[in-house]
């Protein structure tokens, strides 16, 4: 799950967006980012679970993180601009 939000948004930041998406591709990568981030906090709580001197916890929270902030951004390109909404890149 981390990965599918990590690296989209690097992406999505870095590289300009191309053609427009129809209005259901929108809809539907929004939903599924959406649906990614209650993936990760359902998964975090397994990760609380563990606490935090087991060896995972010190990969998992900064991961957890990093995906977390990853998910929120692709979002918030969405709603940054009429370009952003449409094609899911900031540029």
């Amino acid at each position: 799950m981390a990965a599918l939000l990590i690296l989209p948004f690097i992406w999505r930041l870095c590289i300009p967006g191309g053609e427009f998406a129809t209005r259901g591709v929108v809809w539907l990568d929004i939903l599924i980012n959406l649906g990614l981030l209650v993936g990760l906090y359902g998964a975090r709580k397994a990760l609380v679970g563990t606490g935090p001197g087991d060896e995972r916890w010190k990969v998992g929270a900064p991961l957890y993180w990093a995906a977390m902030i990853s998910g929120i951004g692709m979002l918030l390109i969405r709603v940054s601009s009429s370009h952003g909404w449409w094609t899911g890149h900031l540029m």
